[in-house]
């Protein structure tokens, strides 16, 4: 008889190495982006997945639930922003040396990456596929004084899912997110152990990560 593999849980304890790449294809065609590049050294993350769900019924009672994803929100507080760190975040203007901001700036559409540390030292590796950083930068400023006081950048924009449709466990789905769990990576996960290697050389692909 075999033995069930136990499920390895710990507590999140870090975050580390944001990365962007711009989308440069997402339709029903399918999904390609550019190169990934580090951005600013992370300090916080929140991310909020958001569903909606509505009951249905009949015969006095509920004959099932219609459950929808609506997005996810990004805000990302960082230790600070270079210039062509805004021109890709937001799609301001950097040019010859000078940062330009207008209101016709737009922020272009971007996959974002980035792994979480849990207490075991092992990561949650992440990719969202599709979003804007559309929401805003806020940005805080001090005087300096006797005492060193940093100051940091907070980024917020939305996510969803992306246009291309995938075969998932049978299914046709519109992914928003992949992620591998190092923590519970089982021997034969060889696809996703290999992937988390070159993690942020490209955005992964779960069809790319399938091994045996």
């Amino acid at each position: 008889m075999s033995e069930s593999k136990t499920t390895v849980r710990h507590r999140y304890c870090g975050l580390r190495d944001v990365y962007v790449a711009r989308v440069t294809q997402n339709d029903g065609e399918g999904y390609t982006t550019d190169t990934p590049v580090k951005m600013a050294r992370a300090i916080k993350a929140k991310i909020s997945d958001k569903f909606t769900s509505e009951k249905l019924y009949s015969d006095d009672g509920v004959e099932g639930v219609l459950q929808a994803y609506e997005g996810t929100d990004v805000e990302l507080e960082v230790s600070t922003l270079a210039a062509p760190d805004r021109a890709a975040f937001f799609g301001q203007a950097y040019l010859n040396g000078f940062l330009l901001k207008s209101a016709e700036d737009e922020a272009p559409e971007v996959a974002l990456g980035y792994r979480v540390r849990r207490l075991n030292g092992k990561f949650d590796f992440v990719w969202m596929y599709c979003g804007r950083f559309a929401q805003g930068n806020e940005e805080n400023y001090e005087t300096k004084s006797a005492g060193v006081s940093g100051q940091t950048n907070t980024v917020k924009g939305e996510f969803y899912q992306r246009e291309k449709v995938d075969k998932v466990d049978g299914k046709d789905v519109h992914l928003y997110e992949v992620r591998v769990d190092e923590s519970n990576l089982a021997a034969e996960d060889t696809g996703a152990a290999a992937a988390i290697k070159a993690w942020f050389g490209k955005v992964q692909e779960y069809a790319a990560t399938v091994g045996g």
